[in-house]
């Protein structure tokens, strides 16, 4: 049973290639050894679903794997069909197509029905070039978003722990203090305080985040970017309003904190103030989830 989205997928995959392959066996009884070849191949792929680890999810071979033999078959099954088969499934293989590929891409266009009707050998050769190249782009497509998944969790990781370090260090320094206290908050111990301010420019961040956090789209892919994009403000928040707070205090910003309440103010619009720091991955998003195709 599958465990997870992508597998879903992969398995429904799986099922109509069977079915497909179960069509062609029986049209043509000499295309038996070819199918049951194809159907040992998707064999492979069944084997991988089901639980992985957190190294796997984060390094997706059984993905890579299970799409790029899915992809082998179905570039294999085009051997298979009769062209009258490849002209009415083309619309179909252009329209997958043409969300990796630019409009006029030659792979994309270079199809005649009269004339891929009347050269056999030479349609499917196109039919296959064509799938190739989508598949090839598909591929690196979601590397590529994966990557900067992984990117996008490694930073907000290491934002976490360096918040869990300052206040693990203020906590047992009682002779450096990150943050100057007010005077209303003189009997509050440092590390106590730093936790506070922690705590509004998370806050703040999480305001500022999330009106593009409810507009965003994950683009149907498994990897939940959006929910990346939010951890990732929400870790680095935190961060920004500690800076923002000791340029405060050390004179380079032209304000005062003479009261609690103001402190933690100032470090919510710091927390907010993340969006400039992680705007880089709001718009590698963003690239990556908007169709490639142009006119």
């Amino acid at each position: 049973m599958p465990t997870a989205v992508w597998q879903v997928r992969v398995r429904t995959k799986l099922d109509d290639l069977h079915q497909q392959l179960i069509g062609l066996a029986a049209r043509d009884a000499a295309t038996g050894a070819r199918v049951a070849a194809l159907r040992a191949q998707l064999s492979g792929v069944e084997a991988v679903l089901g639980r992985s680890g957190v190294v796997e999810w984060l390094r997706g071979g059984r993905l890579e794997y299970a799409w790029q033999t899915i992809h082998s078959v179905e570039r294999a099954m085009v051997e298979l069909r009769t062209p009258e088969e490849l002209l009415g499934l083309l619309p179909a293989y252009q329209g997958a197509a043409a969300q990796f590929l630019k409009a006029d891409d030659k792979v994309l266009t270079d199809f005649d029905a009269t004339a891929d009707a009347n050269a056999p050998a030479r349609f499917q050769a196109k039919v296959q070039a064509l799938l190739l190249r989508y598949h090839s782009a598909s591929d690196e497509f979601h590397e590529s978003v994966r990557r900067l998944r992984n990117r996008m969790l490694g930073l907000s990781i290491f934002a976490l722990v360096a918040e869990a370090l300052m206040v693990l260090v203020q906590w047992r320094s009682r002779d450096v203090q990150l943050l100057k206290a007010p005077t209303d908050a003189g009997g509050v111990p440092a590390w106590r305080l730093l936790s506070f301010v922690l705590i509004a420019g998370a806050l703040g961040a999480f305001i500022s985040a999330l009106p593009s956090m409810i507009t965003s789209r994950s683009g149907g892919l498994p990897y939940k970017l959006p929910f990346q994009q939010g951890l990732l403000k929400l870790a680095i928040g935190p961060l920004v309003a500690v800076v923002g707070i000791m340029l405060v205090i050390g004179g380079l910003v032209e304000t005062t904190v003479n009261s609690t309440a103001a402190l933690l103010g100032v470090a919510i619009v710091f927390g907010a103030g993340q969006q400039a720091v992680t705007a880089f991955a709001d718009r590698r998003a963003s690239e990556l989830l908007t169709p490639v195709t142009k006119d």
